[in-house]
């Protein structure tokens, strides 16, 4: 059993992905008035992260950082694996304000040369820039690759036109793209996120927007994305776009040998975390 939650917030981006043997991951740490990163995390009891992946670095991907880190030491829930672009330093991380917290030695466990992670049926693949070859805090992202039975996420947070053309000189990038069939868009899915040449390669069902300050997607941006999107995944009628302004928090998962299934916050009365009400 799988739980993919890409939650409603007003800043950055923030998902979790649950397993059925209590296993959680967390992918960044936006923040708003209805969501923390932190209140998710006790909310579901967990009594560790597996992984806390930060794949922007932007104050607002960052927001709920702080919180995170100091609900982690206060109540003893550890975090296994923090894992960020390895050309980064921790201190790039924990010293950008207003996070001046430090990292403790036991959170930090960078992708080094190692760029698969495996748990039980789930497989994550990431993909990254050399910062020295970006000038950008966004082409530097780090990309996730999400593999879970018939389930193919791309979480390529705040990568640039210029980032995604990079990794597209990888053979090995290009062949993840091919598997993907849920994709989320980059940047909030502004321009400045999209590359068409990724469409070279990957063919997703649906498209998924975390909407930036709770504003809607532009509409040529709308058109563009749907016309990349085949539609037909369950819960979901034929739409090819879902995004965070018009449907709140989405939910992709999977049970057993169930089709995938997605529900959203607005249509299936769905709490903040996502969870049945």
């Amino acid at each position: 059993m799988i739980d993919i939650k890409i939650f409603h917030v007003d800043h950055g981006f923030c998902a979790a992905i649950e397993l059925s043997n209590s296993n959680t991951i967390l992918i960044d740490c936006g923040a708003g008035k209805n969501f923390e990163p932190a209140q998710y995390v006790w909310h579901r009891h967990c009594k560790y992260l597996d992984y806390l992946i930060l794949s922007a670095y932007t104050e607002d991907n960052l927001s709920g950082f702080p919180d995170l880190i100091t609900q982690s030491f206060q109540h003893d829930i550890p975090i296994h694996f923090l894992v960020f672009n390895p050309s980064l330093n921790p201190e790039q991380i924990s010293n950008k304000k207003p996070f001046p917290l430090p990292l403790a030695n036991s959170l930090y466990n960078p992708i080094g040369n190692t760029k698969t992670m495996e748990i039980d049926d789930l497989k994550l693949t990431f993909f990254w820039n050399e910062t020295s070859s970006f000038g950008t805090k966004y082409s530097a992202s780090l990309v996730t690759f999400l593999h879970y039975a018939d389930i193919n996420v791309i979480f390529p947070s705040d990568l640039d036109t210029s980032g995604w053309q990079n990794l597209l000189k990888s053979y090995d990038f290009r062949r993840q793209l091919e598997k993907v069939n849920i994709f989320i868009a980059s940047n909030h899915g502004e321009e400045k996120g999209y590359c068409k040449e990724v469409f070279n390669y990957c063919n997703p069902e649906i498209i998924i927007v975390s909407n930036k300050d709770n504003q809607p997607l532009n509409p040529m941006m709308s058109k563009i994305y749907s016309n990349h999107g085949k539609g037909s995944i369950s819960g979901i009628s034929d739409k090819k776009i879902l995004s965070t302004h018009e449907d709140g928090g989405i939910k992709i998962s999977k049970y057993l040998d169930r089709l995938r299934h997605i529900s959203t916050q607005h249509k299936s009365g769905l709490s903040n975390y996502l969870d049945s009400l």
